[in-house]
């Protein structure tokens, strides 16, 4: 029996920093500060308050503003709202310029043409996650019935829950079934407390949050993640 493979959707089925970069380079391409750096505070405060967002105590906008706005208060530049807004707007709009990149298109291909079972779990608004997913053309390889948004479930990861759900309405084996996504907390803790096994793609080089949980597989590139998946495909699950 073969394994099923569920992806988290952003900085692991496309790298998110496409659409940053470009949103950078319009509003602070002068600054002493490396997109990669501004980037990863930017990705920290937006995860922080996430679940606010998800219960009402902040609205996406909000978000939106605070997680720029927090991450340069990082670097000691006070970022007008106004200027938060518009750095948003541009962000956004480089969204529906992203694309899969050739390594993660021919694995999904390869995957799709192999029969292999394949998903989505991703947090997030369902409108902006909706949209990602049609601008890459996930729906070419992915079923619908097999893509789970957060806002749509009413759960988020790392909840057990939301990988308990999964399972059910898949039909799967945890044992036989790999989550692959970059977020330490989100992904390689929900999973694997879930009985999920877990390749954690770790883009940015991120420490572990946690001590005590181990990924299945480590992987830093996205031809790394390839060697893996053509791998286990290779296996027969135990």
């Amino acid at each position: 029996m073969t394994y099923t493979f569920i992806f988290d959707l952003d900085d692991t089925l496309y790298d998110q920093l496409q659409a940053f970069n470009v949103a950078y380079h319009y509003h602070f391409a002068d600054s002493d500060i490396s997109v990669a750096s501004l980037y990863r505070h930017f990705r920290h405060y937006s995860d922080l308050v996430f679940e606010q967002t998800q219960d009402g105590r902040m609205t996406v906008t909000e978000m939106h503003i605070y997680r720029i706005t927090a991450a340069l208060n990082d670097f000691d530049i006070a970022l007008p709202e106004r200027k938060a807004i518009a750095f948003q707007h541009d962000y956004e709009r480089a969204l529906k310029g992203i694309a899969l990149s050739h390594p993660i298109k021919t694995l999904l291909y390869l995957l799709k043409s192999h029969d292999i079972p394949c998903g989505i779990i991703t947090n997030g608004e369902s409108h902006h996650q909706r949209l990602k997913i049609k601008t890459l053309e996930l729906d070419h390889y992915i079923p619908e019935s097999h893509i789970f948004i957060s806002a749509e479930e009413g759960m988020s990861k790392p909840d057990v829950a939301l990988f308990q759900q999964v399972v059910s309405e898949l039909d799967l084996n945890p044992q036989r079934t790999f989550y692959i996504g970059d977020n330490f907390e989100n992904d390689v803790i929900g999973a694997l407390n879930a009985g999920w096994r877990v390749i954690w793609f770790n883009r940015r080089n991120r420490p572990a949050t946690h001590e005590g949980y181990k990924p299945d597989y480590y992987v830093d590139s996205e031809e790394g993640l390839v060697e893996v998946i053509q791998t286990l495909m290779n296996e027969k699950a135990k």
